[in-house]
């Protein structure tokens, strides 16, 4: 512990200088190393942290009935309502067999209502109740307070530098994907959701 401790940024006085400790030098690539270290993983790091995350926030999900599948769709569409399933699909990045079980779970409790578009039968549009509303605006402070908590001790260049380091390990793995399983159910939502963010940054 005591040289995670040294190596740690300067908190308090909001200073990002590496200090130059044993524990800094002695961090290897991944190419380097012959095993497979979890406390150098950036996969094991990532997932430990968006775990216990989800299970904090899980906890008072319970209380309204939902969960964390349910929430997304519920704080996607106070986002930005009168979404089709496809684009709620890229918004939360969820797969559409979930997804649809999760919009019939909320449809059944009240929250959203579909309707046929005018045009297209085919074409349903999902918008968010008063209801749903309701709940979303009472959550989202706790959503808030457990992601303040997550951070605390973290300054603001460190979370900047954070968020950029996250965006591109995410791009690079969804923008290559030569080596990735030709069904892969994860990998395709996540392409829909790259292919929505070019749109959109195209729009704007």
């Amino acid at each position: 512990m005591s040289k995670l401790k040294s190596s740690s940024p300067d908190t308090v006085s909001g200073s990002t200088a590496v200090t130059k400790s044993p524990a800094v030098k002695s961090q290897i690539g991944p190419r380097e190393r012959r095993d497979h270290d979890l406390d150098h993983s950036v996969g094991y790091l990532l997932n430990r942290a968006a775990s216990i995350i989800a299970a904090r926030f899980s906890d008072d999900l319970k209380a309204y009935g939902i969960n964390l599948q349910t929430w997304r769709v519920l704080a996607a569409l106070r986002h930005e309502d009168h979404q089709t399933l496809s684009d709620l699909a890229s918004h939360t990045g969820s797969e559409l067999s979930y997804l649809s079980r999760a919009v019939s779970a909320l449809e059944t409790k009240g929250y959203i209502r579909r309707r046929e578009s005018p045009s297209d039968r085919r074409n349903i549009h999902l918008s968010i109740t008063v209801a749903g509303a309701a709940i979303v605006s009472e959550l989202a402070p706790r959503a808030w307070q457990i992601e303040s908590m997550s951070l605390k001790g973290v300054t603001a260049s460190e979370l900047a530098a954070t968020l950029k380091t996250l965006r591109a390990v995410y791009s690079n793995l969804v923008d290559n994907y030569e080596d990735a399983s030709a069904v892969n159910r994860k990998l395709t939502v996540a392409r829909r959701v790259r292919r929505r963010e070019a749109r959109d940054g195209v729009s704007d």
